[in-house]
């Protein structure tokens, strides 16, 4: 009985690429002899089924005689014209002519690959285990896409793509990670030392190991939330494409005591009504590198008053060398309560 290779994938006659692939991934995990231990027999002719429908599916040319011809005349060789028409709507193998009314050579006869090399050309391994996990995602995206050129030994497959996964294919996304550093750290730089688990994959062995790896990151002074520090390949290396970066996002973490705007470091000194008033000698405000500035509190501080220190803000970016200024802006504390006293004197006063 002639095998139904669209039924076999269970996918529809004017199924896409994309969908052959997903059907042949659902049938061929469902029918591994490996996963049916107690039914090897059977599986291994449903395994070797959807194998050769995906091999003859994926294949445009092996799709188009076997839409026109019908599993008969994909194996049996493409009639000559004349011939009886088969069940397929094309005809039966018959006569001597080279060339068939088709275009296709008369003589061409399919015979079916080992269903183990197909697996392992799809999935990229031979274990069942390590194929289950495989992301289908990407493999979706990549599968098919070898070197410019080239013809994988499958239609569509695309095996140079698996056996060099840094040539010839689109790099995937970024894994993108924030970093966190405090204001001082931004302020005068450092490196972070972070280990990183990767995935690789061995195209020797077939399998993928993890890898632990040890990156130092340098930040330096003056870099702003939001900067981002790419390292090239560092992230997994999976068959059927290039290795992925990482991206590091410097994220700022809040400050108790300063704000930042830009290169603009913002401090707000809480002050008693009393200082705001008569002044109270000094105020010492330490540095983001452990540095003192003195501020002289020798005049009336209003709500509004601001303080700038010219040259004491966050270094720029591009020259560390020269830097923003630091604002000092005033919180007022008012007492909650006075005494008739207190009142009376300060009616005086003013």
């Amino acid at each position: 009985m002639a095998i139904d290779y669209y039924q076999v994938l269970g996918v529809s006659k004017n199924a896409t690429d994309d969908e052959l692939k997903k059907g042949y991934r659902k049938m061929a995990l469902k029918w591994h002899p490996d996963k049916n231990p107690d039914n090897k027999e059977a599986a291994q002719k449903k395994f070797q089924e959807v194998n050769e429908a995906y091999e003859v599916l994926s294949d445009k040319q092996k799709r188009t005689i076997y839409d026109q011809f019908g599993e008969e005349g994909l194996k049996g060789g493409i009639p000559q014209q004349g011939g009886s028409p088969n069940s397929a709507g094309g005809f039966f193998p018959g006569g001597s002519a080279q060339f068939s009314s088709s275009g296709f050579p008369g003589g061409y006869s399919f015979h079916s690959t080992d269903p183990t090399k197909i697996f392992e050309q799809f999935f990229g391994t031979s274990n069942l285990h390590e194929a289950e996990h495989m992301d289908p995602m990407f493999m979706f995206s990549n599968m098919g896409r070898g070197m410019p050129g080239r013809q994988s030994s499958f239609g569509g497959f695309g095996f140079d793509g698996f056996n060099s996964p840094t040539r010839g294919n689109k790099r995937p996304e970024p894994l993108k990670r924030d970093l966190e550093c405090s204001l001082e750290q931004l302020y005068t730089g450092c490196t972070k030392k972070l280990k990183i688990t990767r995935k690789i994959y061995d195209e020797h062995s077939h399998s993928m190991r993890e890898e632990e790896k040890l990156l130092e990151v340098h930040v330096n002074p003056g870099w702003k939330a939001g900067t981002k520090l790419t390292y090239e390949g560092e992230g997994d290396v999976l068959p059927g494409r290039a290795p992925q970066d990482i991206v590091f996002i410097i994220q700022e973490k809040p400050h108790p005591k300063f704000k930042r705007d830009g290169d603009t470091l913002i401090y707000t000194a809480k002050i008693t009504l009393k200082d705001a008033l008569v002044g109270n000698g000094t105020l010492t405000i330490k540095t983001l590198d452990n540095r003192h500035v003195d501020l002289r509190l020798d005049s009336v501080v209003t709500p509004t008053t601001r303080k700038v220190f010219v040259g004491e803000g966050m270094p720029h970016s591009k020259d560390p060398s020269r830097r923003g200024d630091l604002h000092v802006y005033f919180d007022i504390q008012f007492p909650t309560q006075l005494s008739p006293q207190q009142a009376d004197l300060i009616r005086q006063a003013l």
